[in-house]
């Protein structure tokens, strides 16, 4: 059975003002004895129209005869000391999103509701508090001892939550039907509590319609002729009839587990064994499901509202306590307890398979054998490191599809997917650079293949150790339009080639739109040696009968 709560805040702008020290106090008296100063009328403006409105008022300006929409003209000249300030309707949003991830304690799913009202779906949820009228007591009491103004309630659809909370519940008493007595309990709310727009709540009460349980009692197709189809969808969501989801704010998770304090903790050796004990408790119910964490969060709720978080992925699915433990222990020092944390909750918001593993054994390995099983696993390294730097910082060269050479690898993240197994296939054994002697003179090499220019039906020649991204310009010398150079000048330093291999011809990838585009389509490759030992890979762009330009693109070993 759905269970929906909804807390409405009906003095939310100036609860938030009232907290950051902005709302005024009236001097204090000597006959007072040091009794804690009255609020001095207050209220916010905001400007629309050409007009300054009243936005929100403090208890004392409400008393004194004040209400939002009322014009600050009007309102000054009934209270000529009123103390204003200008609305702020981003900062109370902004400040409602954090209050609704700080209700995130009672359920993951949170969410704001307009901009003074927040809906919870406790469904399964109560039990934790002992009850639904537990829960709204301790929801009530940490809003109290922050002084935010509420009104609560639970019922079974998030339209009569709705309803309850801004008409029917109390400021101390929350609503709290059962879920046979909430029809009752709606049938005397005015038809404003259908969330209805005026035009529409207006011309209900024209035709004598002013409550709930009097709409209830007409037929759904006759409220739909005569007033729209938002009457009749307004009255079947708050009676449960029509489902209406409800979106949390943020990413819902898929485990988590909650620990509370007696008394707030702020030591980070306390804190530390709490994610350890976290830890434990989540990794239970992984291992029941036969699953690893690939991302978590710890949350820190403090006990003046605000929630820190500690969020860290893993290369791997794991699901070891201690390994998670040490991660969430490595960050805590970019967390800050203020005046303490009341509740730690850890959440895993993406899991994988993970099937049991023999660990015990590698004990009575020899070392070399245990270095087999245990030393290729780089996980976790790249937790602590992701734990340091973030997997973003991190990355791997990984093959592909391309024979263009600066194309046949790219750098990725460790964030994106497992590093690649390795595959089953038989490798095939290029050919490599031998000594000195086995390096032709200018256009020919010791490999026929080379020189016959068949290099891609047998196997790739050996590529350099090392690539410049983007091939770097040279000045080269050559006699035949096919020879390599025999001098060439790179970074202001001139080089005489002794031994050269080639030409290696390489096309653009013409099917791709950066080859289509290319201006040099066509490559020969060459590697040379010059007097000194130096190996390179030169190649040479253009086409015959076109000026050639020269480039070097990487070194050999």
């Amino acid at each position: 059975m759905r269970r929906v709560m909804y807390l409405f805040l009906p003095s939310w702008p100036i609860d938030r003002l009232r907290r950051l020290g902005s709302v005024p106090s009236l001097p204090t008296h000597p006959k007072n004895g040091g009794a804690p100063a009255e609020e001095a009328p207050f209220a916010t403006i905001i400007t629309t129209g050409g007009q300054c409105l009243i936005a929100a008022v403090n208890p004392a300006a409400s008393a004194a005869g004040l209400a939002p929409g009322m014009k600050l003209a009007d309102a000054l000249s009934f209270l000529p000391g009123l103390a204003t300030q200008a609305a702020e309707p981003a900062g109370d949003m902004a400040a409602l999103n954090r209050l609704a991830e700080w209700c995130g304690r009672f359920s993951p799913w949170t969410a704001p509701d307009g901009a003074d009202g927040i809906k919870i779906e406790i469904t399964g949820c109560a039990h934790l508090w002992g009850g639904e009228a537990a829960l709204a007591a301790d929801l009530a009491r940490r809003l109290l001892r922050q002084n935010i103004a509420h009104r609560i309630a639970v019922a079974g659809s998030l339209g009569a939550a709705w309803a309850l909370a801004r008409f029917a519940a109390g400021a101390s008493p929350p609503a709290l039907p059962g879920p046979g007595e909430e029809r009752m309990a709606l049938a005397p709310l005015p038809v404003e509590a259908l969330r209805l727009d005026p035009v529409t709540a207006s011309g209900l009460r024209r035709v004598g319609l002013q409550r709930i349980g009097e709409l209830a009692a007409m037929p759904r197709d006759a409220l739909a002729r005569r007033f729209g189809e938002q009457v009749a969808r307004r009255l079947n969501q708050v009676l449960g009839d029509l489902p209406e989801p409800l979106s949390p704010l943020g990413e819902a998770p898929i485990r988590r587990v909650r620990l509370s304090f007696a008394e707030p903790i702020a030591d980070p050796a306390d804190l530390a064994r709490a994610a350890e004990r976290l830890a434990d408790d989540l990794v239970v119910r992984l291992a029941r499901e036969g699953m690893g964490a690939r991302r978590l969060d710890l949350a820190f709720h403090r006990i003046d509202g605000r929630v820190e978080h500690i969020r860290l992925g893993t290369a791997r699915p794991n699901r070891d306590p201690r390994h998670i433990a040490g991660l969430l222990a490595a960050r805590l020092e970019t967390i800050d307890p203020g005046l303490g944390v009341e509740d730690m909750i850890l959440a895993v918001f993406a899991t994988e398979p993970l099937a049991p593993e023999q660990m015990a054994l590698a004990a009575g390995l020899s070392p070399q054998r245990a270095g087999e099983s245990w030393g290729g696993d780089l996980a976790p390294l790249l937790d602590r490191l992701d734990a340091q730097l973030g997997l973003a910082a991190l990355g791997r060269i990984e093959p592909h599809e391309s024979h263009i050479p600066e194309r046949a690898s790219v750098m990725t993240t460790v964030a994106l997917k497992p590093p690649p197994q390795p595959s089953s296939a038989p490798s095939l054994t290029l050919p490599r650079l031998r000594g000195r002697e086995g390096w032709g003179q200018s256009g020919g090499g010791s490999d026929p293949r080379l020189r016959r220019g068949r290099v891609g039906a047998v196997a790739k020649p050996a590529r350099p150790v090392r690539l410049f991204a983007p091939p770097e310009p040279i000045e080269a010398s050559w006699l035949l339009p096919d020879d390599p150079p025999f001098r060439f000048t790179w970074r202001r330093r001139a080089h005489r080639v002794r031994r050269a291999d080639g030409p290696e011809r390489i096309a653009e990838e013409w099917w791709t739109r950066a080859g289509a585009m290319a201006v040099d389509a066509i490559r020969d490759y060459y590697r040379v040696e010059d007097a000194e030992g130096r190996r390179f890979w030169l190649f040479r762009a253009g086409l015959p009968g076109s000026p050639p330009r020269w480039f070097v693109h990487g070194l050999f070993a």
